[in-house]
Formats: structure tokens, C-alpha cells, sequence
């Protein structure tokens, strides 16, 4: 019999060689991947998580053995990451944490490659209704899936678990991750920030920009604005009126100035509860609406800065819109952005409705609690106390490979 004439041989080779190049093997593969950047660190912003280093101070660095000298190093560094040469003046240490560089692109998992695994149960206030319960676990791990996607941390994976005696916990599980990467994100509460643009044609390098039933000029110098005996570059800060704006953008023909309507203090609520949001069916797809209770002085920013904003109208539903998005920031970094109903424009008003939705159920309901999640500011919506913290060592996973191997043979 020839087995090269059996189909199966054919059928087994070919599954045997898509799955190896679906790992993508790479036994070559050098240096270290960052996996966090602390906040302090001189590198925060320059250096992402997931970019390779493989050389500091042309020293190769081919595992994580060989970072342990720049521990606690201090004076001037140079990383090579990516491809790319970042110089900075450091003192007591990089501020890096890194793993040995992956030989695959296969995913091991905890038990494997060690980690951190936490159990958080929620501090309920009294009187609280199971039904409530549920819907607050729900909106505190969406809250640290947002802080994960916002600031730029690695994949975690939450769960809802429950003992015994029907309590219910949060299990957070981070594999190759340390406790103070947990520890960061249970703690971070982000700034939050909402701007309306304002685009401000130019004719004969002059614009003018009405606000507050007043006019103000703006000139065009170069890639400067001036207005009064001020001048302003892309990204200063001023003040108009009672209104702070920042300088997105300055073209030939028109300059982009985004007021802020919105932070931290004036999202006095955000509603989650049946009598406040809901999510129904819509056409093919689904529909969420929640309310939000704002302060009486960001209310009256957003009425002053789309008072004079032209509207347009959706060609796919008819229906009318302010030309301008409303642009949500955490910590400065874009997490969303929202279209304003015409019928918005010059209003003031306190509880304003947030709606969306998506092609099925479940993206409309993680959309809205994404958003909830943004306007809190990062906040939870209930004190988690730290039940169990276990720090799964690597060395376990590293028997259990071996193990395996002397199995095979």
C-alpha cells in the first residue's frame, strides 16, 4: 500500500502544517517584551507595552536576566525598542517590567507562565437588592474592562464566581503579570474631560468665532492664532469667555478650537438602573438609552458652545444632528466619541440622555457600559475589598513542560 496515495496522510500533514504556521514559530527570536510601563517611568509614553528592547546602552539583551544591571541604574540611557533609539536621563531605574522575547505566537496560560490571580468582593450599601447586585457586578467589571482598553493594559481576564454560601466575588486573572499591575488597576480613577470643536473659517487670514452673544476675532499668523494681543500654537490652552479651550488644529483655511463642556466634577450621576436606561430591539439591530445628571455649570458650557453649530442630517435614518461630535477623554488619551441631536443645540440641560447601540445584544450592552464606565471617570461603582491574592510562580509551569517532554519520550 502507498500511503502517500491516502487521502488522510494528505488531510493530516496539512492540518499538522497549518498549525504550526499559526503559531508562527520563531526559536530566533531575541530580546525581551515590555509587558508595563510604570507611570514614573522616564520611558511612560515613549516605550509601549508589547514592543521588543533588544539592546540598552549597546548591551544585548537577549532574556530578562539581562536587565537585572539597569535595575537601579542612573544616568543617561539608551534603549533600542522596535526598531527605534529613545535616549533619557534616568535616575534609580528604567521603570520597566519585561518578559523573555515569545519563540511563538501561542498564548500560555497562567499555570504555565505564572501570574497574579485576585478575588475582590463588592462592599454593598445596605438595603441593597439582589437585582441591584447583579447589575453593579456587571458595571464594575465593565468599568476595569475600560481602564484595560484606555490605558493601554495587557488582556485580563474577569469572571463573576460564587462560594459556597451564594456570595457572589470578582476573580480578576493576569497572566506573566506582577501585583502592582493589579494593584494599578484597581486603583486608577482616570481625569475625564468632554470637548465640543468649534471650526473657525479664515478669509483673508480673519475668522471670527460668536459665543456667549459676543464676537471674537481671530487672526491667522503663520501656524499661529492670535486673538486679543495673545498668539496661540496647536495644543495651547486659553480662555474665552468662561469657557476653556484647547487648539486642536490650524490649517490655511480654517482653525479647530475644542471647548471643554465637561469633566470629572460635573458628571454628578450616571444612571444604570431599569428606571433611568434601557436596551430594546431597533430595526436589525439593538438600542441602548441611559441618563446622566450634570452640574448646572457644565450644562450652561454645552449650550453656550453648540448654540451657533450648523446641522446636519443622516442620510441612513433621517435623522438631525449637530455637525460636531462631542469628544470624551480619560487621563487625556481619546475614549469615545458621541453625536449630538440637533434639538440639543443652545440647551441646557442637566440629564441629558446618552443613547447607541449595536448589531446584537450583547455590543449594545457592552458599548453602554463602556460609556458609563467613561463619564464615572474610571470609578467604580462600589468599594471592592481584597479577599485573596495568589501569585502563581513560573517555576510550576516549567515542571509541568518538562514533565511532559520525558512523558513524549
Amino acid at each position: 500500500m502507498n500511503l502517500w496515495k491516502e487521502w488522510r496522510i494528505w488531510l493530516l500533514i496539512f492540518i499538522v502544517l497549518g498549525s504550526i504556521a499559526a503559531i508562527s514559530p520563531n526559536p530566533w527570536a531575541k530580546g525581551v517584551v515590555v509587558k508595563y510601563v510604570d507611570e514614573n517611568s522616564p520611558f511612560y509614553g515613549e516605550i509601549m507595552p508589547g514592543e521588543s528592547i533588544t539592546t540598552i546602552n549597546e548591551v544585548k539583551i537577549n532574556s530578562v536576566n539581562d536587565m537585572a544591571q539597569f535595575e537601579n541604574y542612573t544616568g543617561m540611557v539608551r534603549i533600542f525598542h522596535n526598531g527605534k533609539l529613545t535616549l533619557k536621563e534616568v535616575q534609580n531605574g528604567l521603570g520597566l517590567e519585561v518578559e523573555n522575547a515569545g519563540i511563538s505566537k501561542l498564548k500560555l496560560g497562567m499555570d504555565l507562565v505564572g501570574g497574579t490571580r485576585v478575588l475582590l468582593a463588592p462592599e454593598y450599601e445596605e438595603n441593597t437588592t439582589e437585582k441591584e447586585k447583579e447589575l453593579l457586578m456587571k458595571q464594575v467589571i465593565s468599568t476595569l474592562q475600560t481602564r484595560t482598553n484606555v490605558y493601554g493594559l495587557k488582556e485580563i481576564k474577569f469572571q463573576t464566581v460564587k462560594d459556597v454560601n451564594g456570595n457572589n466575588y470578582i476573580q480578576i486573572e493576569v497572566a506573566g503579570a506582577s501585583k502592582k499591575e493589579i494593584d494599578d488597576l484597581l486603583g486608577k480613577q482616570g481625569k475625564f474631560e468632554a470637548y465640543v470643536p468649534r471650526v473657525i473659517k479664515f478669509e483673508n487670514n480673519s475668522g471670527k468665532l460668536e459665543l456667549e452673544n459676543k464676537t471674537y476675532n481671530i487672526l491667522r499668523e503663520d501656524n499661529k492664532i492670535k486673538i486679543g494681543n495673545s498668539f496661540y500654537e496647536v495644543n495651547d490652552t486659553l480662555t474665552i469667555g468662561d469657557i476653556d479651550f484647547k487648539v486642536w488644529n490650524i490649517t490655511n483655511d480654517t482653525v479647530i478650537l475644542a471647548g471643554k463642556v465637561f469633566e470629572s466634577q460635573d458628571i454628578k450621576y450616571v444612571y444604570f438602573d431599569p428606571q433611568h436606561s434601557y436596551i430594546r430591539k431597533y430595526g436589525n439591530g439593538w438600542e441602548f438609552l441611559f441618563q446622566i445628571l450634570i452640574s448646572n455649570e457644565g450644562a450652561k458650557r454645552f449650550a453656550e458652545i453648540t448654540q451657533d453649530i450648523p446641522v446636519v442630517v443622516d442620510s441612513n435614518t433621517g435623522e438631525r444632528y449637530l455637525e460636531e461630535s462631542i469628544y470624551l477623554f480619560l487621563d487625556e488619551k481619546p475614549a469615545s466619541s458621541l453625536r449630538i441631536s440637533a434639538s440639543l443645540a443652545g440647551q441646557a440641560y442637566s440629564t441629558p440622555q446618552i443613547s447607541g447601540g449595536g448589531k446584537t445584544e450583547e455590543e449594545a450592552v457592552h458599548e453602554e457600559r463602556r460609556l458609563q464606565s467613561i463619564l464615572r471617570s474610571g470609578a467604580l461603582p462600589v468599594k471592592l475589598k481584597v479577599v485573596k491574592v495568589d501569585s502563581i510562580s513560573p517555576s510550576l509551569g516549567s515542571h509541568f513542560l518538562k514533565g511532559v517532554l520525558i512523558a513524549g519520550l
